[in-house]
């Protein structure tokens, strides 16, 4: 495995475990969250290597915006999945 590979899954793992424990339970979301933590990590070091700006680096790897990537990721992922209607529920009218 490349070490950009590893350090990705290793970020998204450490911002998805942060992300689950303010947010305060466990739910059916959670594994949509581990995706949207892996792609928002990736996402954000791709963003971060694109710009230059960066505050700690690990290698060539961008820390800090891979972790701002997750953490929006995620967010965006749980506000969107609150705006979609409840499933099973029938309105009739």
């Amino acid at each position: 495995m490349t070490p950009w590979l590893l350090l990705t899954a290793l970020v998204a793992a450490i911002n998805w475990t942060a992300f689950l424990a303010l947010r305060g339970h466990w739910g059916r979301i959670s594994p949509v969250l581990l995706l949207a933590a892996v792609a928002g990590t990736a996402a954000g070091e791709l963003i971060g290597s694109a710009t230059g700006l960066e505050l700690v680096q690990l290698g060539d790897f961008h820390l800090v915006a891979a972790s701002v990537g997750a953490q929006l990721a995620m967010l965006a992922t749980l506000l969107g999945a609150t705006m979609l209607p409840a499933g099973g529920e029938h309105q009739e009218g």
